[in-house]
């Protein structure tokens, strides 16, 4: 075989591509988290996050300088000052490549109308890129962001290495459910929960949980739902239901009915069920992943507005107001080293050793930052 995999990464690499294609926001179709914490580029690694707080406990070491962790899926490697690293390297697996080899050998061959053995290699390497490394380093950024915005902190072990973050969101901006409170339970608090988050952050701009704990808030006859509107993103992780609270009615005695209690109100709101997971590797069986969701169940997070304004003092002096938070991207100490712009880092490569394997890398510092934790509102149910 004439064309070597140097070859299929010098083309797909023209005009810096990959470069472009890991840099590249992830679909806003299927992923949730950038429309309220957006990816920001950053010239630093130091953030600037109101009250929040990041600690990073070592239970392990790992250098700087240390190679990649390698897997099947994105592990916590190191830190930038403040800012995670996140790291990742993958290679060809054997069963893959044998089938691409047998592609490339029908291709040689001519037995592939129209398909050639630069088509089946590149696609393998752009795959092998996509799918390993630029998807992985979009869910783990997705996941941490989901975590912020569900729990109001992050506690994630991964490669040795914890990574902590509490934004310090203010303890009156939590809200439990117990009991028969519980979204599944007989008095369910749902309905004043939302009310009373929406006061606090003054009015929302999404209601997000997961779609099991979605159906549940559907589900309960107590909450007296009425599914206003239903529709699934392309490929059905996002859920965005607007649902309606019809007001208890009661027989008159003539056939007809009557509002059942005094100010017994109607009420709706829209909520979104994020059902997409993301595969780490299994802690306790190496090698092994196992599927992470993304939204935790039995949280509702209310979120506020990401704007800035002015509050009035009594004194009448305005008061800057911070927005809610963005996800910083800090630069890559690898990108910078070969003159590329701010962001994540990726490449293919063929180690010397062997040329006919064929590897992705990718790295990225980032983490989400939340600013104003007062415009962050945590719903929590019992299960």
């Amino acid at each position: 075989m004439n064309l070597t995999w140097a070859a299929v990464i010098a083309a797909l690499s023209a005009n810096r591509a990959l470069i472009q294609i890991a840099n590249t926001p992830p679909a806003a179709s299927e992923y949730l988290g950038g429309r309220f914490l957006p990816r920001v580029q950053m010239p630093d690694y130091d953030i600037d996050g109101g009250l929040m707080e990041v600690r990073s406990v070592m239970a392990g070491h790992v250098g700087m300088d240390s190679a990649y962790p390698q897997g099947s899926a994105i592990q916590l490697s190191t830190y930038g000052h403040k800012t995670a690293k996140l790291a990742q390297s993958i290679q060809l697996d054997e069963a893959p490549a044998r089938n691409l080899q047998k592609l490339l050998t029908l291709a040689q061959a001519g037995q592939t109308t129209g398909r050639s053995v630069q088509d089946f290699m590149g696609e393998a390497g752009l795959n092998l890129y996509t799918k390993g490394i630029v998807q992985s380093l979009d869910d783990s950024a997705e996941y941490l962001t989901l975590q912020a915005l569900t729990r109001g902190k992050i506690d994630w072990t991964f490669n040795g290495r914890r990574l902590q973050a509490d934004y310090k969101v203010p303890a009156e901006n939590r809200i439990s459910l117990t009991g028969t409170n519980k979204l599944s339970g007989t008095t369910s608090g749902f309905w004043k929960a939302i009310s009373d988050a929406e006061k606090i952050v003054k009015g929302s701009v999404g209601i997000v949980t997961s779609q099991k704990t979605l159906q549940t808030i559907i589900d309960n006859p107590v909450h007296r739902i009425q599914v206003v509107s239903d529709t699934y993103s392309p490929e059905r992780n996002i859920r965005t239901v607007q649902v309606r609270r019809t007001q208890s009615l009661q027989a008159d005695g003539n056939g007809g009915f009557v509002i059942g209690a005094t100010g017994d109100q109607a009420q709706s709101t829209t909520i979104i069920g994020y059902g997409r997971e993301g595969q780490i590797i299994d802690p306790t069986t190496p090698g092994e992943t196992i599927g992470v969701q993304m939204a935790p169940d039995n949280v509702i997070a209310v979120i506020g507005r990401n704007t800035t304004g002015q509050l009035v003092s009594l004194s009448g002096t305005p008061i800057p107001e911070q927005a809610l938070g963005y996800y910083h991207v800090a630069p890559t100490v690898e990108g910078t080293w070969r003159g590329e712009p701010l962001g994540r880092w990726g490449r293919l490569f063929t180690p010397e050793a062997n040329p006919y394997q064929l590897v992705a890398e990718g790295v990225e510092n980032g983490l989400p930052v939340i600013r104003n934790g007062k415009r962050l509102v945590i719903i929590e149910s019992e299960a």
